[in-house]
């Protein structure tokens, strides 16, 4: 967790003074608004990781889902996609969910997410860009791929020929379609409320505010798919702003647009450890004290 927090803050320490001005510029009212929206969106984020790990077998309470999920996920931090899969299995060692299961759930959301998030850009960013910039179509032809790739026929047949290679247990049982249909909606979900935490950063800013909504949700979605594609930059650093900025350029100018990128990294990654300590507060108050064991 130190390093995870290091990591994070290393990332955005260079650009502190940046993130200060662009959160005068916008104002402390949209920055709050923005990062209630972050931390909704992570929110959904869980239930689907929740529901993932639910159809493979088991179904966590609310609070220790949010430990093992929003603490094992500040691994995202440091360099290399693995990490918060390894937290993960870890943590949720302590719950009697077998790390194998845990793995394959992480994997799968992880999967869904940017399943959902290629879909939800590829709704949103062809229509706003229209007449801009035509470069962005080609996210149309991947849809049918993707809703083909997320039939549960196929996932179950991938992911039981991926144990089998990794000498792994068999699934407990068949990953159903309503937990693939649950999960999916949730992880669109939260692409709609992340694409909402950038629109309040932007609207302050933006040439056009109504008209910038559709960009930042499609934006963002399509920033960050980008960004985890780029599994050694830890969260996605650089890869997803560059994509990001360049979207937003279309209803703001350029340091307008960078602005909002920064100030999207900060706000991000302040709901991640707000949560990651949320998370882990139930279960050390759970501890029993020193004075009680020896009673």
């Amino acid at each position: 967790m130190a390093i995870a927090v290091f990591a994070g803050a290393g990332a955005l320490a260079p650009h502190r003074h940046a993130i200060a001005e662009s959160a005068r510029q916008i104002g402390a009212g949209a920055v709050l608004a923005s990062s209630a929206a972050a931390v909704a969106g992570l929110a959904a984020t869980l239930q689907a990781w929740r529901t993932v790990l639910a159809g493979l077998g088991s179904d966590l309470p609310a609070a220790k889902a949010a430990k093992v999920f929003f603490v094992g996920q500040l691994g995202k931090y440091i360099p290399g996609s693995v990490w918060p899969i390894l937290a993960q299995a870890e943590l949720a060692r302590a719950y009697e969910i077998p790390r194998h299961r845990s793995s394959t759930a992480a994997l799968l959301t992880m999967l869904l997410s940017l399943a959902a998030g290629l879909l939800t850009a590829a709704a949103t960013v062809p229509a706003a860009l229209a007449g801009q910039d035509v470069r962005y179509w080609w996210l149309l032809a991947a849809v049918p791929v993707i809703a083909a790739a997320l039939h549960p026929r196929l996932l179950n047949a991938a992911l039981t020929a991926a144990l089998r290679i990794t000498h792994r247990p068999p699934p407990a049982r068949r990953f159903p379609a309503r937990a693939v249909l649950a999960a999916a909606g949730w992880s669109v979900g939260s692409w709609l409320l992340f694409g909402i935490h950038i629109w309040l950063l932007l609207a302050p800013l933006a040439y056009q505010p109504g008209k910038a909504l559709t960009i930042s949700v499609g934006g963002f979605a399509l920033a960050w798919c980008a960004g985890f594609l780029l599994v050694i930059a830890p969260a996605g650093v650089g890869a997803r702003d560059v994509a990001l900025i360049a979207l937003l350029t279309t209803q703001a100018g350029s340091a307008e647009a960078t602005a909002v990128a920064l100030l999207s990294r900060a706000v991000m990654t302040a709901a991640d450890l707000l949560l990651a300590g949320a998370g882990a507060l139930p279960a050390r108050r759970a501890q029993p004290s020193p004075s009680r064991d020896a009673a």
